[in-house]
């Protein structure tokens, strides 16, 4: 379930090697002056942490890497 400090910025939609899609959702918050912690994370829709690796590229919560497909900022 997101945090509510946060707000969700983007859907990215992200496919497996075996075709298989995925939604994942990024969420950011502002980060203020001295504040160390994470101002960011990505999820699936039920809430499931995914790790970002860059370059467009996903690690879902069992290991599957997936790649960007689409994307859209939200409002």
């Amino acid at each position: 379930m997101p945090n509510h400090a946060y707000k969700r910025v983007m859907e990215v939609v992200a496919a497996a090697d075996d075709g298989t899609t995925y939604r994942i959702d990024r969420y950011c918050r502002s980060q203020s002056e001295g504040d160390d912690s994470t101002n960011s994370y990505c999820c699936l829709p039920d809430g499931q942490r995914v790790l970002w690796r860059g370059d467009g590229h996903y690690q879902l919560p069992d290991g599957t890497i997936v790649a960007t497909v689409a994307s859209r900022l939200c409002q």
